[in-house]
């Protein structure tokens, strides 16, 4: 990832103080001719005297010495200068325990070290603040509170693709369409990632590299076999004979469906000519290369390039190859892996540029989805149709109004695995901001202990996603539900009871297959079932065959996922017979690995070696229905398991979350002198060990930013199971030994400490004491200063960058549009997709 450019810098707010993030820069050229002899200005210097000297004087603390800066060499002048810079902006001196120097000190010196640094272009957060780790150093206040006036612009830019993009293009480049997009590619490799993180991952940072570029080279290469071969199979060559290799003989297709009109018949004239093909055959070639890539049609320039490529190429090896160089040489080009947004005519009155309506049917089609334009926003784009702020809104909601263009599974990796029991969503893309913004799929990168989870926690392995891609597949069919009711969505995210567990069937065939299994089971409750069952399922053969999978008689050498009458009634029994309701699919059943309902602290899904030792499990066919002890995402295991430890809960990095998240709030990252580690301790629970190391002045400056926050999790433990009780998991505390895989070691517990404080969302009515997680969720749920985190998160990720003071009005706008919608999420994508921000660069 690359450090911003001078270019790209007047994106960037900055801070001039507490809550003073007034001036943007680009104001004036950062790089300066040979600074003037280094001198402290006078008013700087009483600064310093009044309020830092006591504590960093000569042989100071941190090794800061602010009274012989001008003794210093200019690297290490600067890299004091770095550090005073950072403990302003951190607000994390002077201690609290000093007084503080006021605004206008506070400014003076803040200024002064700004320039200094940036005069020397060595301003280290500078470097750090278009960065996502940086999205909220912009004043929280100043973006919200109407004093910015700045008409909002996105710097003129040329995005990366993300891997989703980037696969549909292979797809659109191969000309296929509806259920051929699924079709896996064995020669392609995605050269493009986003980092495994909480957060929005999709920024307009990452620049093409050369690794980048050798990837594309190979996928290139095979594409264009790809389409060669194709034709010469066409031609009458065995796929044997062109595909040597048994794993890779797809080929793309070469008419168009029932109507078998040749999609290709451009290349095919250039395979088939025994001689050198003419201009306008290399032309139509290219043309058509050009629009299955790009989408659009070659320039003169460009018509002019590909033809010399091409004779070149015929001349040295015939016309294949000159069709193979054309081909991958299109397939190269940067156009083919960036969202290009330059904007289009002439400057406005601000020195603004509208995008192009090509460009701003691509900023839309991919804001929403990873395809580019569909036909109607196409042609809106060529008729010059999508010019304007109501042009946009027209298409936006268009778009967001449709519930098929984009339907699909959310997550491919889990489609796979999970396949029709996944959740398929009319805007998957609407439901990724919502998993990147709570970051609940890093479950998948948290390794945990089988034996500690009783047996019933599977790691993720190579093509499987374990118990954490299931609890992730739950989580993300809450989601799917806030935002396809739309309705108070932030709230609901935050707030709901109703979670689905082992949901495989919808509501109303689970419930009519429970009412007939439960009519079997009170219909032949009373029979010799146990002794004779198979005259009993021959006297009540009709029923059975109605309402029941039996598969054959009772007898000994059943097959594993056999189903008899015998087998069927022992857990009807073990279910019906003492409450409850057996879940859908049946635990002998084939592939069946539903075991994870412990971690939602519901019983165990029954096993035929574990009848009635376990509380009565009872399965609720109608979902989502509600769990005690859970509150919205941030209770959900899936939550709690990505933001844990392997084997202990992790309440910093809970509470950072919610400090950066949901308030807005800035938390540095450890200094690498700090060893952050807890003590151990066997008589201690977790909090009383954190609060021996964090407590200490060196680090409750950062941590009282965080703990409170996190500590009220503590209720749950690293599993995402409620608690009253820590198991302090030390050998001199073992209780008793597991007896088997499927149970884990018991220990000695102790009471845990789940009282918080809420701070920094600027209402006195929800700041203060907090009981645990579930009063703390509900004051954050009530705080506008959350909302308002969210819709910047949410700037974020539609915008592919932070926000720049000259935002403000967008964001405000986006805020009034959720509130004065009910809290319609979708409302906020047509106000984000709307603004000047959005369609306007610079």
């Amino acid at each position: 990832m690359h450090l911003p450019s001078q270019k790209s810098r007047h994106r960037l707010g900055w801070w001039m103080g507490p809550g003073l993030l007034l001036l943007a820069l680009g104001t004036g050229r950062l790089d300066a001719a040979d600074p003037a002899p280094f001198q402290v200005p006078a008013d700087v210097l009483a600064v310093l005297d009044a309020h830092c000297v006591d504590c960093h004087g000569e042989g100071g603390k941190g090794h800061v010495d602010v009274t012989h800066l001008h003794q210093l060499d200019r690297n290490e002048r600067l890299e004091t200068l770095n550090k005073i810079q950072d403990q302003l902006f951190y607000k994390m001196m002077p201690p609290p325990t000093v007084e503080s120097p006021n605004a206008n000190e506070l400014r003076t010196l803040a200024t002064w070290v700004r320039g200094e640094l940036r005069a020397n272009q060595a301003s280290k957060l500078d470097e750090r603040l278009p960065l996502p780790a940086a999205g909220n150093y912009i004043d929280h206040a100043a973006l919200f509170d109407g004093r910015n006036t700045e008409k909002p612009f996105t710097p003129s830019r040329r995005w990366l693709v993300s891997p989703q993009i980037f696969r549909e293009r292979v797809l659109d480049s191969l000309g296929l369409d509806g259920p051929a997009r699924q079709q896996q590619l064995y020669g392609i490799t995605n050269p493009f990632t986003l980092p495994e993180r909480s957060g929005i991952r999709d920024y307009d940072l990452t620049t093409l590299d050369g690794t980048h570029f050798i990837t594309m080279k190979t996928n290139a290469a095979w594409l264009a076999d790809k389409i060669i071969g194709s034709l010469r199979i066409k031609r009458g060559e065995s796929k044997e004979a062109v595909f040597p290799n048994p794993k890779d003989r797809w080929v793309p297709p070469t008419t168009s469906g029932k109507s078998k009109q040749p999609l290709m018949a451009e290349f095919e004239a250039i395979l088939a000519k025994s001689g050198t093909p003419t201009d306008a055959e290399m032309v139509a070639a290219i043309q058509l290369q050009f629009g299955r890539v790009l989408a659009r049609p070659a320039t003169d320039a460009e018509l002019h390039r590909y033809r010399q490529l091409m004779r070149a190429a015929i001349e040295l090896g015939g016309n294949i190859e000159g069709l193979r160089k054309m081909l991958e040489a299109v397939w190269l080009e940067s156009e083919f892996v960036y969202r290009l947004e330059w904007g289009a005519g002439e400057p406005d009155s601000f020195g603004r540029k509208v995008l192009s309506p090509r460009e701003a049917s691509y900023a839309i089609a991919l804001a929403l989805g990873d395809r580019g334009p569909d036909a109607t926003l196409t042609k809106a784009a060529q008729e010059g149709r999508l010019l304007n702020k109501a042009d946009y809104e027209r298409e936006v909601k268009r778009l967001l109004a449709d519930p098929t263009s984009f339907r699909g599974p959310v997550d491919p990796f889990l489609a796979r695995e999970h396949r029709e029991f996944y959740v398929s969503t009319p805007h998957p893309k609407i439901v990724r901001f919502f998993r990147e913004f709570f970051g609940y799929p890093m479950a998948l990168r948290v390794f945990k202990d089988i034996e500690r989870s009783d047996g019933l926690y599977r790691v993720p392995d190579r093509g499987t996603g374990g118990t954490p891609g299931f609890l992730i597949v739950e989580a993300d069919r809450v989601v799917a539900r806030a935002v396809e009711q739309d309705r108070r969505v932030f709230e609901t995210l935050l707030t709901t009871d109703e979670y689905f567990v082992y949901h495989n069937v919808e509501n109303a065939q689970g419930a009519k297959l429970i009412d007939g299994w439960r009519t079997v089971y009170e219909t032949l409750k009373n029979t010799n079932w146990r002794t004779n069952p198979d005259q009993v399922a021959k006297d009540h053969a009709e029923l059975l065959k109605q309402y029941t999978p039996i598969t054959g008689p009772s007898k000994k050498g059943r097959g594993v996922h056999d189903t008899d009458l015998k087998r069927l009634m022992t857990l009807f029994e073990d279910t019906f017979g003492r409450g409850g309701r057996p879940f859908t699919t049946l635990p002998w059943a084939h592939g069946n690995r539903m075991w994870h309902s412990p971690f939602y602290n519901l019983p165990r899904t029954p096993t035929e070696a574990r009848y009635g030792k376990d509380p009565v499990f009872d399965y609720e066919p109608v979902q989502p229905f509600s769990i005690p002890n859970r509150k919205g995402i941030l209770t959900h295991p899936a939550w709690l398991i990505a933001h844990s430890q392997n084997s202990a809960t992790d309440p910093v990095r809970r509470g950072r979350w919610i400090r950066e998240k949901l308030l807005a709030g800035v938390v540095p990252e450890v200094p690498i002198t700090v060893d952050a580690q807890i003590p151990e301790h066997p008589e201690k629970t977790l909090r009383e060990r954190l609060d021996l190391v964090t407590n200490k002045q060196g680090c409750i400056k950062c941590h009282q930013h965080m703990n409170p926050l996190g500590l009220a999790f503590e209720m749950y433990d690293d599993f995402g199971r409620f608690r009253k009780a820590e198991s302090l998991e030390y050998p001199q505390n073992l209780v008793s030994q597991s007896k088997g895989p499927n149970e884990s070691n018991v220990y000695k517990t102790k009471p845990v400490n789940t009282t918080g404080r809420l701070d920094g969302t600027g209402d006195a009515a929800l700041d203060g004491e907090v009981r645990d997680a579930l009063d703390l969720i509900d004051r954050l749920a009530k705080s506008e200063r959350v909302r308002q985190s969210m819709i910047r998160h949410a700037f974020r990720f539609y915008l592919g960058r932070n926000e720049m003071l000259s935002d403000s009005q967008t964001l405000i706008d986006a805020d009034r549009a959720y509130v004065t919608s009910g809290g319609s999420f979708k409302a906020v994508i047509v106000s984000l997709l709307t603004s000047d921000s959005f369609r306007y660069r610079k």
